[in-house]
């Protein structure tokens, strides 16, 4: 299980600063590096890296790997320091290496350092790679390097570099880890595996994941070396999984005590096996176990499992699923019925989710037992899911149940319920309303679960219905809830309502508001925490998308709670993609694309991250990983099935094709968010698409379509209220009036809407303001204007305006904001006014072109940001108020100097952070 040197991830590198002073003269004394480190653990990489690093100090490297076949040791008489001398896989060389080589470390020279790499586990003497007493010399320096398996964020790296943002998630790296048991090469051969997979996720879900080759190759040579005893234990431990005690493995193996204690002695030193403290032992891999139990005949492997299903039935606390699984697969089929009726009335049954799941699957076969046991622990199931992090196939495991004959209508309900959630909430189903509608009606002897129902349909985040309907459906919670009595039910009506309050900025007191629910509390029951939890989340949400930063963030904190974190992982994950869009808001740019790539995949901030990534990547000109993220224009509520997303990515859709002077797609996803906006009825979210509509409409003439619009927006926020719409409804009015060449007007209205962006701690969309401000103060005052319509005045007040954009969008790294800011200032500025623009003064006022040689000019710079985010010529000619002919020269000339081999892989003026 050799590694290879992929990713870098042995960077920093380890045991450098030694190596160095070691190899930094004929003179310094001796050195021995052991280099330990199981199969697998990158000892061959990291090797490579010092010989590398070696190299580069001026010293040669000598390689003797004795284990392949009888080549002799390298004759070091003649070699002259400094030098490196490897001796790999110590633990394989045959007789002789190692005398040899503890008479060459009594007598080694100053200026050499000698690396040993070796296995512990199959050595004699694991502390002793060289022997007993091997009388090493006093002047030799020594140094022991262990490599061992991975953290779980190294894993997760890899995973993210192999697959890429789209494939990879936190879920299933942590998955990956797991199987992999941190063990680097394993992690490496998975992911080959899964990068020509489609569905990787679904792929490491499986309940037998098949080993890679080369584990596969390691186990049965390992096992080829072990005892009878030993691979007897080694066997029992693969299959009862885990951490397994060293009695429960006895007995599976069917050894005695003394037997037992050899062979778990050698197991272990195998390095197959691994001790857990106390008294537990396990695969060092996990997935190693599949490899020991593929090859075995059906007979051999019926039996063990047998004998696994009795040792777990004779202790205190049985799982159960677990007896059934071992049941089943020792082909008794009695005992299987018996334990699976046993799992379902099992509390504990849920502790392995995809074991549960796996056990439903095989119920689903025996109809004789599915309207029971099958029905039973799919309750168990659907109760845990919705909060849980679930998966497609725990969705699919329960639709295939819902079909089953002679469930009870209220089971059927519960299970119907929370599928319909978890497809609607984790998953972005589309069916998942119409199972919850489904539910309400199978539900009529449980107001509880008819509340939870009601209280969903009623969230008016998902677009399928309109504010009219979301009120309708809590008018019938709140009904049902005070027909029960029941607290809780209460609770969560007016929960909702809140929701409802916040989602549409209504300006009337309403009961349920977040402020006045109490927070999650250990103390309350987990069906009060689960409604508080989740009226918190989509309040903070609610109230990022409206502008009220300040208290996004405090819901955020309240919702942050133990029982939260411990109970309901899916709400979690959903508030930390709020933070994302939090973060966005707040200009808190640094790291934040980075950090938006990894959760891309992840259950409950896949949408935050995506619509985070496409609002960077528009203002930082990356709009080739704008075109990868944008779905089409059918696809936006599939993809962003909440719709205050659907409404922001639409906007991004439309100022992108702006920009592109793409007027016919602008037009038709202004059209059609109009259209949805106008059936959602919630007008406060119009504001994050409302401005860029309304440029659109007027570029192509269609100034009755865009003054309709904002006269409709306008009339929608007569009962609500929101900081983001309101500054967005005077940024339209601005645009009407620029477009009616009334610009000091629009100037004053940008300027307006600048200031409740600057209150509401907005930068970015203070920026924009600020920008179109300053750019009508200048052509209101420009020499063409003055002379038509008599208006002048000074040109500071625009210009600081837009400069202070520009330095805005330069802090935040959005350098194509940036970059047309700019363009703007050239084009409009007085000369010698702007202070931004004093440095191209000065390189104006010197003779000649100055010479950059094959350095790139300032304006090759911004040319080739903006062709590395796969801008066109056109396009960049736009933004920098330049020819498209210049621009293909600029282009040109920064390939040449490059070295490019295609745009996309021109520098760029900003590091994505």
């Amino acid at each position: 299980m050799a590694g290879d040197d992929r990713s870098g991830l042995f960077q920093p590198l380890p045991g450098a600063a030694f190596l160095r002073a070691s190899l930094a003269g004929a003179e310094c004394r001796p050195a021995l590096v052991l280099l330990e480190g199981g199969a697998g653990t990158g000892k061959t990489t990291l090797t490579a890296l010092w010989a590398r690093a070696a190299a580069d100090w001026d010293a040669r490297t000598l390689r003797h790997t004795p284990a392949v076949g009888s080549t002799a040791p390298p004759d070091l008489t003649a070699v002259e320091a400094p030098a490196l001398l490897v001796v790999e896989d110590i633990h394989r060389a045959p007789d002789g290496t190692v005398p040899w080589l503890r008479a060459w470390l009594r007598e080694a020279r100053p200026g050499f350092v000698t690396l040993v790499t070796y296995r512990p586990a199959e050595l004699p003497n694991p502390a002793c790679p060289l022997g007993l007493d091997p009388e090493l010399p006093p002047a030799l320096r020594i140094r022991r390097e262990r490599l061992g398996p991975w953290e779980r964020d190294r894993t997760r790296t890899l995973a993210l570099e192999v697959l890429g943002p789209e494939r990879s998630s936190e879920r299933l790296a942590d998955r990956l880890h797991l199987l992999a048991g941190g063990n680097p090469q394993t992690v490496r051969d998975l992911l080959d595996d899964l990068a020509e997979t489609t569905g990787a996720a679904a792929a490491l879900q499986d309940e037998e994941v098949e080993p890679p080759v080369r584990l596969t190759q390691h186990v049965a040579a390992r096992m080829a070396s072990l005892g009878e005893d030993a691979t007897a234990l080694v066997r029992a431990a693969a299959v009862l999984g885990g951490g397994s005690r060293e009695r429960d493995l006895r007995r599976v193996a069917g050894l005695r005590r003394s037997a037992g204690g050899a062979g778990l002695v050698r197991a272990l030193r195998s390095g197959l096996l691994e001790e857990r403290p106390p008294d537990r032992y396990g695969f060092t891999i996990p997935l190693a176990a599949s490899a020991v139990l593929t090859p075995l005949p059906g007979p051999i492997r019926c039996s063990l499992h047998r004998r696994a299903a009795d040792v777990l039935t004779r202790g205190g606390e049985v799982s159960w699923v677990a007896v059934a699984h071992h049941e089943r697969l020792g082909g008794r089929e009695g005992a299987w019925l018996r334990a699976a009726e046993r799992a379902a009335d099992d509390p504990n049954a849920l502790a392995d989710p995809g074991a549960a799941v796996s056990l439903l699957r095989s119920l689903l076969g025996r109809p004789d037992l599915a309207a029971r046991a099958a029905g039973r622990l799919a309750l168990g199931l659907t109760r845990n899911a919705l909060l849980t992090l679930s998966s497609a196939a725990t969705v699919d495991v329960l639709g295939q149940i819902l079909v089953l004959s002679h469930l009870a209508d209220e089971v059927r309900g519960e299970i119907r319920l929370e599928r319909g959630l978890v497809l609607n909430s984790q998953l972005c189903r589309s069916e998942g309303k119409a199972e919850t509608e489904r539910a309400v009606s199978e539900l009529r002897s449980r107001p509880d679960l008819r509340v939870r129902a009601l209280a969903a349909l009623a969230n008016p985040l998902s677009a399928v219905y309109g504010l009219d309907a979301n009120l309708h459906w809590w008018e019938r919670a709140r009904a049902t809830a005070e027909a029960s009595g029941d607290p809780t039910d209460l609770l969560a009506a007016r929960a909702v309502r809140g929701t409802i309050a916040v989602a549409c900025g209504e300006r009337r007191r309403v009961p349920g508001r977040p402020g006045r629910l109490p927070d999650p509390d250990g103390g309350l029951d987990s069906r009060r925490n689960e409604y508080l939890t989740r009226a918190l989340s989509n309040a903070a949400c609610c109230a990022v998308f409206n502008g009220d930063l300040r208290q996004a963030a405090v819901l955020l904190r309240r919702n942050a709670t133990p029982w939260a974190a411990a109970a309901a992982p899916f709400i979690t994950q959903c508030d930390r993609g709020t933070e994302l869009l939090l973060r966005l808001e707040r200009g808190e740019w640094s790291g934040l694309g980075r950090e938006s790539r990894g959760l891309l995949s992840g259950v409950g901030t896949q949408v935050d991250a995506r619509l985070v990534l496409l609002h960077l990547g528009l203002a930082r000109g990356a709009w080739e990983d704008c075109v990868t993220l944008q779905p089409g224009l059918e696809d936006m509520p599939r993809v962003f099935s909440q719709f205050p997303y659907e409404v922001s990515a639409a906007g991004i859709r439309i100022r992108m094709a702006v920009a592109r002077q793409n007027t016919a797609e602008a037009v038709a996803s202004a059209d059609r968010i109009w259209h949805r906006l106008r059936a959602k009825g919630v007008w406060v979210w119009a504001g994050h698409a409302a401005p860029w509509a309304v440029e659109a409409w007027l570029l192509v003439g269609g100034e009755d379509t865009a003054r309709a619009a904002v006269a409709e927006f306008a009339s929608g926020l007569r009962a609500h209220h929101s900081r983001t719409a309101g500054a967005a409804l005077l940024r339209c009015r601005a645009l009407l009036a620029e477009h009616a060449g009334e610009h000091p007007e629009a100037r004053v209205l940008f300027g307006r809407a600048a200031l409740v962006h600057e209150r509401t701690g907005a930068p970015y969309r203070r920026a924009l303001d600020l920008e179109e401000a300053g750019r009508c103060g200048l052509v209101a005052r420009s020499p063409a204007a003055e002379a038509g319509a008599g208006t002048g005045g000074s040109a500071n007040g625009p210009l600081r305006d837009l400069e202070e954009a520009l330095r805005v969008f330069e802090s935040l790294g959005a350098s194509w904001d940036a970059l047309r800011a700019r363009g703007t200032l050239r084009e409009l500025a007085p000369p010698g006014h702007s202070r931004a623009l004093a440095g191209d003064a000065a390189d104006a006022k010197r003779r000649g072109r100055p010479a950059y040689g094959d350095v790139l000019s300032p304006r090759e710079q911004e040319v080739a940001a903006l062709a590395a985010g796969g801008l066109t010529n056109r396009e960049i000619a736009s933004a920098l108020h330049l020819s498209p002919r210049t621009v293909e020269q600029h282009v040109y000339r920064i390939m040449r100097k490059t070295h490019a081999v295609s745009r996309r892989h021109l520098p760029t003026s900003h590091a994505d952070s």
